[in-house]
């Protein structure tokens, strides 16, 4: 979606509001990223006549009147802050219960949420223990959710910016109910209002669960450089890394040249490439630029955990944990490197610590499921991504995860589900179709299991055909008593040895087979020529030596 190019006094006025605004209100997340991206942009020449936004020029009646009800409230307002800002949070919300403003009825809701959250973890107690479900609520949210609809009630069709900040905690709430529609649409008309807060666009990103609902919010979203962002990071999200992406992230950059929140989305396109070595270089830039910053930095340790770069992992372990050891991603990053180490009852206590400090934090529950997968502790390892994917429905990993622990335990339908919801988020990723067409098989479907394998085949990182996947669809065809299109693959896995692959335990496997199906056919020449190649450098050297004999006392036979 392409949205006017904004000009800079603008945009660098509407950051600054933005940094201020969300500070009023307690959102310091929004209002931290909103500072970096203003800090990011190039100097400014002063310009005297930089253009007033239309708010400000012509202020509305509603305007004129929130600014009276801010300034009678302040007192009382500013005493609540400080509450909410040492954490007291239901006093936070009690001092405000008269006032009327929008900023006020804000806070004293938003503080009156935050308390029902810290009672609800509070509640849960031990991660993954007998009262910590993902059935525990808030129980604040059904009186906040009544105190909105009141205030919509009465202010009817008068709403203005002000109420943005409303209608965003009117959607967390409806999302807390699992009323995601609703949800969307307040998060629409919240960004429509403010297109500033940050914290909006996360939770409207949070309820798109693939590309088609992305497109089919666009034309309801506004005409704003933050529209921009958000596409972009949603696209990140939803693990799209085509060229339009890359080219809508440089189009941003000459916007926000030194953003490291615009260098991290091209580190993440990069990894979900799998292109790890470019990943790997511009997430040591952001390190060398800014140490002390912790945000993504789990994503850099999953980075460095599987190109097996232990030193480099338990330097940024050690520097994570100078800067502040209860941040979660400090404690996945320690979690990495204890895993890397193969100590996985270490990892485990670390990514439960980092579960403590938030619970909604993704990437320790599925990195918890990846533990407990390697402790062959597969219940636990089945709950925690379970309670990955209630966090993020396109964590493709979790459902991967998933897939696989019930294979494990040979419930092979139930695999094959989690299988299909992660192939669904990762299309073109091999590994997920060669786990539905493993799993196909196990089910005893080698008809599906062919389909998936093929669809494996395609890949626009891959330049040449995997030859295990080609040896699984010529055993595929076996099981079908198609021996001579089986006999097809098996030649193809041969012809990628030569050209690419060089010998692999699939291509020993494949020449192995046909030096049988060459015998059975009774074509000892041929049967004897692959045996041999197998006596030289296979991998199935003993059955090969067997076959060699049998041929040749045949052979002989024939001679006489």
């Amino acid at each position: 979606m392409a949205t006017e190019v904004p000009d800079p006094h603008q945009l660098h006025a509407a950051l600054q509001t933005a940094v201020l605004k969300c500070s009023e209100r307690c959102l310091y997340q929004a209002a931290k990223w909103a500072a970096e991206a203003l800090t990011s942009m190039p100097p400014l020449v002063p310009q005297n006549d930089t253009p007033l936004p239309q708010t400000y020029l012509h202020p509305t009646s509603s305007y004129e009147n929130e600014a009276i009800l801010q300034a009678g409230e302040l007192p009382t307002y500013l005493l609540s802050k400080s509450y909410f800002d040492v954490h007291e949070y239901d006093r936070s919300s009690a001092v405000l219960a008269n006032c009327r403003s929008s900023k006020s009825r804000f806070l004293h809701l938003y503080a009156q949420y935050i308390a029902g959250e810290k009672r609800r973890d509070e509640e849960s107690e031990m991660i993954l223990g007998p009262l910590d479900t993902a059935a525990t609520q808030n129980r604040e949210v059904q009186s906040i959710l009544s105190s909105l609809e009141a205030i919509f009630t009465e202010k009817g069709d008068d709403i203005n910016e002000d109420d943005s900040w409303l209608l965003y905690l009117y959607g967390i709430v409806l999302l807390k109910q699992k009323n995601e529609d609703e949800a969307r649409a307040s998060f629409i008309k919240s960004v429509n209002l403010y297109p500033y807060n940050w914290s909006a666009w996360l939770e409207l990103g949070s309820t798109l669960g693939n590309l088609g609902d992305l497109n089919n919010i666009l034309q309801s979203l506004p005409n704003n450089i933050m529209t921009n962002i958000f596409v972009l990071y949603s696209n990140q999200e939803l693990y799209q890394t085509s060229d339009p992406v890359h080219a809508q992230l440089a189009d941003l950059q000459t916007i926000f040249p030194t953003s490291t929140f615009l260098k991290t989305q091209r580190a993440l396109l990069y990894y979900h490439a799998r292109e790890f070595d470019e990943a790997e270089a511009i997430f040591d830039s952001i390190v060398k630029a800014d140490p002390h910053r912790l945000d993504c930095l789990d994503h850099y340790s999953n980075i460095l955990y599987v190109m097996e770069r232990r030193p480099k992992l338990g330097f940024i372990a050690q520097l994570a944990s100078a800067t502040d050891k209860f941040r979660p991603e400090t404690c996945c990053v320690v979690g990495n490197y204890y895993s890397l180490k193969s100590e996985h009852e270490k990892a485990v206590m670390y990514f439960r610590r980092a579960l403590t400090l938030d619970r909604g934090f993704l990437s320790a529950w599925t990195l918890m499921g990846h533990e407990y997968v390697e402790m062959k502790n597969t219940h636990a390892a089945i709950e925690a991504y379970r309670r990955a994917v209630d966090v993020n429905r396109k964590d493709y990993r979790a459902w991967y995860g998933l897939g696989l622990s019930y294979e494990v335990l040979e419930m092979h339908y139930y695999a094959l589900f989690y299988f299909q919801r992660a192939a669904s988020l990762r299309p073109y990723d091999p590994q997920m179709w060669q786990a539905m067409g493993s799993c196909f098989d196990r089910m005893n479907r080698p008809s599906e299991a062919i389909k998936a394998y093929k669809r494996a085949l395609i890949s626009p990182t891959n330049t040449s055909p995997d030859t295990a996947v080609l040896l699984q669809i010529g055993l595929m065809f076996e099981k079908l008593n198609n021996q001579k299109e089986a006999a097809r693959w098996m030649e193809m896995c041969l012809k990628e040895e030569d050209e690419n692959s060089g010998v692999t335990q699939a291509t020993s496997k494949a020449r192995m087979w046909l030096a049988r199906w060459e015998f059975v056919n009774q074509n000892w020449t041929k049967a004897a020529e692959y045996a041999n190649e197998l006596c030289q450098d296979g991998q199935e050297i003993e059955e090969a030596k067997a076959l060699v004999r049998d041929l040749r006392s045949r052979m002989e036979v024939g001679k006489m």
